[in-house]
């Protein structure tokens, strides 16, 4: 049996996009799961927010239900401190369960590291047409920008919007509703849910791909069994 292990940026087990990976993979692959904040105190995490706007904000769930923002060139040495935790433990695919690109990463070379970014980019590349109008739903309105400008320079007509997975469903909806007249919709955060996804498609009208639905399909076809 191969081991998916899942690196999540804020705190492990993730009840939102665990459960989707799981029933992806389904019971031939033995899914483990860390947190680069597993084990730090709130002091501790207050001091990985970003330092000014320069730094690209990343935003992670913790177990009580709260959110936090860091910095994510602060997290690359808890990045590859964990990654060395996977190889110990005798992991064999180890997925960055992040949207956003880390700078840094040191990988042993016993495990396979597979980048959530480059999925996703990956995916929308191949289902999206260059040159189409694609609606981007990050967590932040600091993210837009950054985000934005990473589609605009793959070829598409990008509108962004913002709205937290870790907020309410009314957030969601306005932002939802600033996304129609797109022909699809990348949910660019792991922390958007089925529900959210069928929300933004009923009210943008668009094809919405679910980031960690994506990688969950990747994995299925690298690791399950057949």
């Amino acid at each position: 049996m191969k081991t998916l292990g899942l690196l999540a940026v804020g705190q492990s087990p993730r009840l939102d996009y665990g459960p989707v990976i799981r029933s992806l993979v389904g019971p031939s692959v033995h899914v483990v799961e860390n947190g680069l904040l597993d084990g730090l105190s709130r002091e501790e995490m207050k001091a990985l927010a970003p330092r000014s706007s320069s730094e690209h904000p990343v935003i992670s769930r913790l177990n009580d239900g709260s959110s936090v923002v860091m910095s994510k060139p602060l997290l690359t040495d808890i990045v590859n401190a964990k990654l060395r935790e996977f190889a110990a433990g005798g992991v064999d695919v180890a997925v960055l369960m992040c949207t956003g690109a880390f700078q840094g990463v040191v990988c042993p070379k016993s495990l396979a590291l597979l980048s959530g970014r480059d999925i996703i980019d990956g995916c929308v590349r191949a289902a999206v047409p260059a040159g189409s109008r694609l609606g981007v739903l990050v967590p932040l309105a600091s993210q837009e920008a950054f985000t934005g400008k990473k589609f605009e320079d793959m070829g598409y007509e990008v509108v962004t919007a913002n709205a937290s997975p870790y907020g309410d469903m009314a957030e969601l909806e306005r932002a939802a509703a600033g996304l129609r007249g797109c022909g699809s919709v990348v949910l660019h955060c792991m922390g958007y849910t089925r529900e959210h996804r069928a929300l933004v498609a009923r009210l943008s009208g668009a094809m919405v791909l679910q980031s960690n639905a994506l990688v969950g399909h990747v994995c299925a076809e690298l690791l399950t069994e057949r």
